[in-house]
């Protein structure tokens, strides 16, 4: 029974994500928002921007710069703004992850449970530790979707900080309606 659980919760998930972000690249406000085109810029999608909103997926993007080429991914993480966002725990499975290869906002590899070793969060961050095997090019784009977020209860746009490898940070814009 577990196993028929889990794999529902794959599928439902999967589906969920790629409805709303066609791919992870625009399920949230901006260009691209409403037809569901990639945004291959966009840092962050949302996939619920109602103030208060709880367990909204959010899907995060950064591109691989010289900092982390030709190193194994080997961790992605996120930190919000501590006293607006709490991050809750989230299983391996329920973990989306994927490499936009070419730059186009279309996932050329994607990666499972399987590829996790690890999964810690506070209430505030979260950081996945993975053994992928896969060798980081510039210019790929690493995309994780985590879907245990809650949003503040005031709207606004709130930076959030996304690390690859520990090595390379970006800052994102999450926009809560």
């Amino acid at each position: 029974m577990k196993t028929r659980v889990s794999a529902i919760t794959i599928v439902v998930a999967a589906m969920a994500l790629l409805a709303g972000c066609s791919a992870f690249g625009g399920g949230g406000s901006g260009a691209g928002a409403e037809t569901g085109t990639a945004v291959p810029d966009e840092q962050v999608a949302v996939g619920n921007e109602a103030a208060g909103a709880t367990d909204v997926n959010q899907t995060l993007r950064i591109t691989v710069d010289e900092t982390t080429a030709g190193s194994e991914w080997a961790e992605i993480g996120a930190t919000y703004p501590r006293d607006r966002f709490v991050v809750d725990s989230a299983t391996h499975e329920a973990i989306t992850l994927g490499v936009d290869t070419d730059g186009d906002g279309e996932i050329d590899r994607r990666f499972n449970e399987t590829h996790v070793s690890g999964v810690n969060n506070n209430e505030f961050s979260f950081d996945v530790t993975l053994d992928t095997g896969y060798t980081l090019q510039e210019g790929d784009v690493i995309v994780v979707g985590y879907p245990a977020v809650d949003n503040p209860d005031d709207p606004g746009e709130y930076e959030v900080e996304i690390r690859l490898n520990g090595e390379q940070t970006v800052t994102g814009t999450v926009t809560v309606e």
